[in-house]
């Protein structure tokens, strides 16, 4: 009697084991971003080089990105905007920038609520750490811990003449 009872809770850590190296195992075929929906990326592609849709392509030289604004939706106004890393940037004959970025953009911005600006707290600034377009794994940007000055730093006061 006593034997049997010790094969059933034997079986029974058995089974306990194995659901959890099933369930460790499926967990880890799961593509990271989709673990957590509300990151999963609703971002529309970008629209091709020269494609109508695109307003302006600029260099900006003091964080050496490649910004393009397109609007999207055909209401007049810049809705969405995309920012590449550049890794060459040279002027041509006449004074223009040639810039070569990479493939896809570092950073997206949607204006989801259409009031014409990009508001970080409402969700419509994106970043994707790998680089490789719109896949679903980019993620929403938070840059909230440099907006506020650090807590760690002494403060420094000019000496005042005696």
């Amino acid at each position: 009697m006593m034997i049997i009872q010790l094969l059933r809770m034997m079986a029974l850590g058995l089974l306990m084991f194995l659901g959890l190296l099933f369930s460790l195992a499926t967990a880890q075929m799961i593509p990271p971003h989709t673990l957590h929906s509300e990151q999963t990326s609703v971002l529309p592609q970008e629209p091709d080089e020269f494609d109508p849709q695109e307003i302006k392509a600029y260099y900006d030289w003091r964080n050496d990105m490649f910004f393009r604004l397109f609007d999207i939706t055909g209401s007049g106004t810049v809705n969405y905007m995309t920012a590449r890393r550049t890794y060459k940037v040279w002027l041509d004959d006449f004074g223009t920038p040639v810039v070569i970025t990479n493939a896809d953009p570092l950073f997206y911005w949607i204006d989801r609520n259409g009031n014409g600006e990009f508001e970080q707290d409402q969700g419509e600034m994106w970043s994707d750490p790998l680089e490789d377009g719109v896949t679903g794994n980019e993620r929403l940007y938070d840059s909230s811990d440099l907006q506020t000055p650090s807590t760690h730093m002494p403060l420094w006061s000019a000496p005042q003449p005696s």
